[in-house]
């Protein structure tokens, strides 16, 4: 009896160990190669996140990138993103008026093209970069 007893702990050990490795990789949301060329500092919202209708998206990108942001395959325009030069982030906040007034519920798509203009590089020469999450 006592053997089984410890069979059953055993596996339930296993299997929330399982759970939390599982669990720690939904946090990845880049999908492209730039994920290691260390381009993408955070996303907002993060990677499978679930959040409200009119939450702020956004990327936070390392020294020397900038780039435009797309949602749902809509590009959002330049005079609708929030930009911080001196932290290179893109960020876009739905509201009336704009090209997206709310999030659809469900699942969204977030698209960052973005590139290095201190390289020489131009939209043309952008890296994609995707993440989805939830919209209650």
């Amino acid at each position: 009896m006592i053997g089984a007893r410890k069979v059953v702990v055993g596996l339930a050990l296993v299997a929330a160990l399982a759970a939390f490795v599982y669990a720690f990789t939904l946090g990845k949301g880049v999908t492209d190669e730039v994920a290691t060329t260390g381009a993408v500092e955070v996303l907002t919202p993060r990677q499978g996140a679930q959040v409200l209708r009119q939450s702020e998206i956004g990327i936070d990108l390392a020294p020397e990138w900038t780039g435009v942001l797309q949602i749902n395959g809509i590009e959002i325009p330049e005079d609708q993103l929030r930009r911080v030069p001196p932290q290179n982030q893109v960020f876009f906040t739905p509201g009336p008026g704009k090209e997206i007034e709310e999030l659809p519920a469900g699942q969204v798509e977030a698209v960052a093209l973005i590139w290095r203009p201190v390289a020489g590089e131009t939209r043309e020469d952008a890296d994609t970069v995707r993440w989805t999450f939830q919209v209650a």
